[in-house]
């Protein structure tokens, strides 16, 4: 069966065609004012790439703030849903996950069927969430997947007083301006990130394995950084992680919205 999963989020859009558990094709796109007109061209370039058409596609399952935007769904849930289905099924056995999205973090207890049994999310602010740290390492010069090589060059990670994106900018500035070296505070950003998503795992009360998803994860420094400071057995999502909710709502549609994974 051949499902669609297409995750409309605050900062990127992720496309996905799953054939079972494994990947055709994946296409990931900034999100723009007028995404709505811009999904269909994804949506199809998607295809394009798995070499599948239209016609094939058992279900289009949409999800992310702009979920309802995703043309012709079949169905449309909710981000963290999505997200829980994806790690329960490629992460059997972890009940906890921390999803780090582009404006959150949220942290989920997963059910045995995949289901978000409870959650907590800091959608007041964005601290600590992928907008953070697109912002501090714009100011740095670094692009995200940039990131792990230059921080690795770090001799001593410069410690950020202020969780708050528009004071820690500031703060980077100054750092910069007073002579640290780039990866030496990119060391420190990323250890503030990790700081802000382990805290609000400690207060969810992860007790158990626990993976990442989103564009966060995908940084290694931060993963790492979380996993210390929790103490908990760390498994890493074993795709992409900021693909998860898109997968996740592929799988969903593989067995309807209210079916299991």
């Amino acid at each position: 069966m051949i499902a669609v999963g297409c995750d409309v989020g605050s900062l990127f859009v992720k496309a996905v065609v799953l054939r079972d558990d494994a990947i055709l094709a994946a296409k990931i796109v900034r999100t723009t004012g007028t995404v709505a007109r811009e999904l269909p061209a994804l949506l199809q370039a998607t295809l394009q790439a798995a070499g599948v058409s239209r016609k094939e596609v058992a279900c289009l399952a949409g999800t992310g703030a702009g979920g309802e935007f995703v043309p012709e769904a079949d169905f449309v849930e909710d981000t963290l849903a999505c997200a829980a289905a994806a790690a329960r099924y490629f992460c059997p056995e972890v009940r906890y996950s921390i999803d780090i999205g582009g404006q959150s973090i949220a942290s989920l207890l997963v059910g045995e069927e995949g289901q978000v049994r409870n959650f907590m999310r800091n959608d007041k602010c964005a601290s600590g969430s992928g907008r953070f740290l697109e912002v501090m390492s714009e100011k740095l010069g670094v692009g995200i997947a940039e990131i792990d090589a230059a921080a690795a060059g770090s001799n001593r990670a410069v410690e950020l007083s202020n969780q708050c994106g528009v004071f820690a900018e500031s703060e980077v500035i100054s750092h910069l301006n007073n002579g640290e070296s780039v990866a030496d505070i990119l060391a420190g950003v990323c250890a503030a990130v990790g700081k802000m998503v382990s805290a609000q795992g400690r207060r969810f009360g992860v007790a158990g394995p626990f993976t990442l998803t989103g564009g966060v994860a995908r940084v290694k420094t931060i993963a790492e950084i979380v996993r210390e400071r929790l103490g908990r057995e760390y498994h890493p999502f074993p795709l992409d992680p900021q693909l998860a909710a898109a997968v996740g709502a592929a799988l969903l549609g593989d067995s309807g919205p209210d079916g299991s994974v």
